[in-house]
């Protein structure tokens, strides 16, 4: 095992880390198993509660490695921050970033380590691999499917050539002089591993591609940077770094990310009314005007929907509810109704953090609702598209009888 005052490591590992203590366990746990063990971790509490940074703290010393350091912010800033602190504290040749609710496979370091090595001597590249989206045990087919062209800039790759968004961070690998040269931009709350890829693209061609799975994202936590983030943030981050798209690669962020997005909002004349817009709508106007009325489109069904949910409520005489479902059609349904109805609670079987909420209605696991409550409300509205059968056979094994209280969105 590698002394931290023996030499020099070759990788050095950041985790940033907000109110999060078992994903971070899992994460760690990856790290140790590692056929490569040749490394430092780096973990960066980013100014989390005092009894989640006590049971981090602890979580750390249980592992008894003297390779995982543990740096602390006295505030929360953001994970572009946590990862700037980590940078600047790194010692090893080459740096990787792994998301505290993700975790690796254990042959990750071996393979860059590998790719790293037989590559020609350029000290200025980024590596990254394929990974696999986990949502309540089921993994996504590995993304993204190809290698980025020397002739494409990374915005092309990433939202055009792929288009399933940046370069994600927990696959990613540089060295580490490159690190702490590039950094991370602090006014981001979120897209900051995509920003990070775009500013390395601007320095080197040389990205190297691992065409195999090995890092698991998950995607079941309610409380990650990238739930949070809406179509208008985004749109603003668009017009903070537009020197980076070409105009294809506009026109696919505006549809791929923005009008993915924004379907679920009610004012959408500020989707139309924006320099991305403009923009696409100059360059590539059939396409433009296909992908908005395509957009309009869903808009319209989507109020169709809530429509017809709030006529079946009017005239069974629904007045407290229920919503099965922490996502944007729960978030339509709250707009839409929270001033005709009481929403009490909404049921995330996935939600790990204390007193999360969405829209300031408490989100809990179907398990922390009593017999009582969902005996007293109205209706369970299940706000969702997939889901639907396995949320009534959870709630018949409780009680048939809450099937008649049952709403499908």
């Amino acid at each position: 095992m590698l002394s931290p005052l023996s030499r020099i490591p070759f990788f050095s590992v950041v985790i940033p880390v907000f109110n999060r203590e078992m994903p971070l366990a899992k994460a760690l746990e990856s790290l140790l198993i590692q056929s490569i063990q040749d490394f430092e971790v780096l973990i960066i509490d980013d100014g989390s509660i005092p009894l989640v940074a006590t049971k981090i703290r602890e979580l750390i010393i249980s592992f008894k490695d003297d390779r995982i350091k543990l740096l602390r912010h006295d505030n929360n800033k953001n994970g572009a921050a946590a990862r700037n602190t980590g940078i600047k504290a790194a010692k090893g040749t080459f740096l990787c970033f792994l998301d505290s609710d993700d975790f690796w496979l254990p042959n990750k370091l071996e393979l860059v380590q590998a790719c790293i090595q037989n590559s020609k001597n350029n000290k200025a590249f980024l590596i990254h691999h394929q990974y696999q989206n986990s949502q309540e045990g089921v993994l996504s087919p590995p993304l993204p499917l190809v290698a980025k062209q020397c002739s494409e800039s990374v915005a092309h790759y990433s939202f055009v050539t792929n288009n399933v968004g940046g370069i994600q961070s927990s696959t990613i690998c540089v060295p580490t002089d490159l690190a702490k040269t590039v950094g991370f931009d602090e006014t981001l709350q979120g897209h900051q591993d995509w920003e990070f890829a775009l500013k390395v693209g601007k320095l080197t061609k040389d990205f190297r591609f691992i065409k195999e799975s090995l890092t698991i994202r998950g995607k079941d936590s309610r409380d990650s940077v990238a739930e949070r983030l809406n179509w208008k943030y985004s749109l603003w981050f668009y017009s903070k770094k537009a020197k980076y798209f070409e105009n294809e690669s506009a026109l696919y962020f505006f549809q791929r990310v923005v009008l993915r997005k924004a379907k679920f909002s009610f004012v959408i004349l500020p989707v139309f009314f924006n320099q991305l817009f403009l923009r696409v709508l100059l360059a590539k106007p059939l396409v433009t005007l296909r992908v908005s009325f395509t957009f309009l489109t869903q808009v319209f069904q989507q109020k169709k929907r809530l429509r017809a949910i709030e006529l079946y409520c009017k005239i069974n005489g629904v007045k407290n509810v229920i919503i099965w479902g922490a996502n944007d059609y729960a978030k339509s349904l709250i707009l839409s109704f929270n001033k005709r109805m009481k929403i009490t609670k909404i049921i995330d079987s996935n939600t790990t953090f204390t007193n999360s909420q969405l829209l300031g209605i408490n989100i809990v696991p179907i398990r922390a609702i009593t017999r009582n409550e969902l005996d007293n409300v109205d209706a369970i509205i299940l706000a969702t598209d997939k889901h639907q059968q396995s949320m009534k056979d959870e709630l018949s094994t409780i009680s048939p009888t809450l099937l008649d209280k049952v709403i499908e969105f």
